[in-house]
């Protein structure tokens, strides 16, 4: 996940699989233009191409890319968890105080953040992203989520 704003106040927590999504459309553009090229020279195959060839990578972004957005409000005591696909939107609101912290769930060489919350109706552990990635952006953004938290919370003691 990317930090896309770390102030006392907010904390902000995004991702999009850019490089995948960007490669998936380019699959899509190549066979598409192959397709029409085909069909324009006369060949009826050309549909295939468009069908098969543009279909299976177009339904491959719509299931595999998400965008992921997490959003801790000190003012406003909440943690909002949105994500984005191309068949819709879903927004879920959860009190910042039921938050124990934040950790890291590995499988294999990949990993994600998840959040632990103690209490509450979300009690239990929920992943910020369903996907495990590799590489060290997950152990990132579960220090920065435990490290603003407890920046509020030592804050809020010291009112």
């Amino acid at each position: 996940m990317t930090i896309v704003r770390n102030l006392p106040s907010q904390l902000i927590l995004s991702h999009a699989p850019w490089i995948t999504g960007g490669f998936l459309i380019v699959c899509i553009i190549a066979f598409a233009a192959t397709g029409l090229a085909l069909i324009f020279d006369g060949q009826v195959h050309g549909l295939v191409a468009i069908g098969v060839g543009a279909g299976i990578p177009l339904l491959m972004f719509a299931i595999i890319i998400k965008r992921d957005q997490a959003i801790f409000d000190a003012y406003a005591g909440t943690i909002t968890l949105q994500r984005q696909t191309l068949f819709g939107y879903s927004r879920r609101v959860h009190p910042l105080a039921d938050l124990s912290e934040a950790e890291l769930q590995r499988l294999d060489d990949t990993s994600r953040p998840v959040l632990i919350f103690d209490r509450g109706k979300a009690a239990g552990r929920h992943p910020l992203v369903e996907a495990f990635v590799s590489g060290n952006g997950p152990a990132h953004a579960v220090q920065t989520i435990n490290a603003w938290l407890a920046d509020l919370r030592g804050i809020r003691k010291s009112v």
